[in-house]
């Protein structure tokens, strides 16, 4: 079965989420451009970046970032403003921890908006959506509803997925944290069990999965992560076909690999193709397609970059169908395109490379969709 599969690597600024009106245009134009690309009546599926939602705790905080210049700074503000409701959502929660009573405090708010784009635009445009992740705690609802109430003050990286209906019918939580980085967060870790469950992409026989960014590698960035899994792997074990890492890379994809040795030279691009998803999907049996997109973003003190792909193993051979051909800055702001013909036996031996999918990479830097040019397979 042939499904039309869409990565989109956005380049987001503050006021993309100052409100929710300006974060819903912003989505909807990489709707408009797959509506463009795709193949009537084709199963589709269209996957956001980790953290795309979490920056939605900006919204109608304008005002706060006069004077301010980094993250820390920003919880300050925000913090010195909110003082008696920061401290009712501490008392409510039985938490001590600013930082998960920050997260928790505007998560209702992050919910709404996040969700009730994602979802109307999933219906309007027919299209199956993994709507990237954010910083948010469990619901005591249903994630299926616009309805939201924190279960409490811990902090997951969350990500859901919503069928062309507009039904959210799959989340997950992260598993690994990265050190350095969510570690100092206050993040909760996922639990191991629920986040290597599948489901069925709708309308189809195959059955997907996400695992968020870190999850897809093979190895942990450090030796002081004993809890490391390699959640791909599981999913492959559990049958996963089609599988979505939305990610979020904080360091420069150009630059070293901060964890290396200091003689080290290798390089951060390099250190994610040697560890991972596309050496872990070299190891699989059942997965075949994994979808990559990467948040950019340059606020405040707040760096993200990366090369978006989208993967797809032939037996043991592993290849990057399509590619964005900018890691960083407004004009690498792009949506990825390519099919994949899911064979119901499953075996992806049957596949050839006179058999590759088309990929295009349409460019949606400053509003403008100006056609599409071809990867090179």
């Amino acid at each position: 079965m042939d499904v039309d599969i869409f990565c989109v690597q956005p380049f987001m600024r503050a006021d993309d989420y100052f409100t929710k009106e300006a974060f819903y245009h912003k989505i909807d134009r990489y709707f408009q451009s797959a509506k463009s690309q795709r193949t009537k009546d084709r199963p589709a599926i269209i996957v956001f970046p980790e953290d795309i939602a979490t920056f939605l705790l900006l919204e109608r905080q304008e005002d706060l970032l006069d004077g301010v210049h980094t993250m820390e700074e920003a919880f300050t503000a925000i913090g010195k403003k909110k003082t008696w409701p920061l401290l009712g959502t501490m008392v409510q929660y039985g938490t001590t921890r600013s930082k998960q009573a920050f997260f928790a405090h505007g998560a209702t708010r992050v919910w709404h908006i996040w969700h009730g784009t994602m979802s109307r635009l999933a219906h309007d445009y027919n299209m199956t959506v993994v709507a990237g992740s954010a910083l948010i705690p469990e619901s005591r609802w249903t994630y299926d509803t616009n309805s939201y109430m924190p279960r409490s003050a811990k902090i997951y990286n969350f990500s859901f997925t919503v069928n062309p209906k507009g039904h959210v019918f799959y989340h997950t939580k992260k598993v690994n944290l990265v050190p350095t980085q969510e570690d100092v967060l206050e993040l909760k870790a996922g639990p191991l069990d629920p986040a290597i469950s599948i489901a069925m992409l709708p309308d189809t026989d195959v059955p997907m999965a996400t695992a968020i960014c870190y999850d897809a590698f093979v190895k942990p960035h450090t030796a002081r992560e004993p809890n490391f899994v390699n959640v791909l792997e599981k999913l492959d074990q559990k049958g996963a076909r089609l599988v979505a890492q939305p990610s979020a890379n904080p360091w420069y994809w150009d630059e070293p690999w901060p964890f290396d040795p200091p003689a080290s030279a290798r390089l951060r691009r390099q250190q994610w193709d040697e560890e991972g998803s596309m050496r872990a999907l070299e190891g699989c049996r059942n997965v075949e397609v994994v979808v990559n997109p990467q948040l950019l973003m340059d606020f405040l003190d707040i760096h993200f970059d990366g090369q978006s792909r989208i993967l797809g193993r032939t037996g043991s051979t592993v290849q990057s169908l399509v590619a964005s051909q900018a890691t960083r800055g407004p004009d690498a702001d792009c949506l990825l395109h390519t099919s994949w013909n899911f064979q119901p036996t499953g075996r992806v031996e049957s596949q050839t490379e006179t058999t590759a999918p088309r990929s295009r990479i349409l460019p949606i830097a400053r509003g403008l969709r100006s056609g599409s040019r071809h990867a090179r397979q």
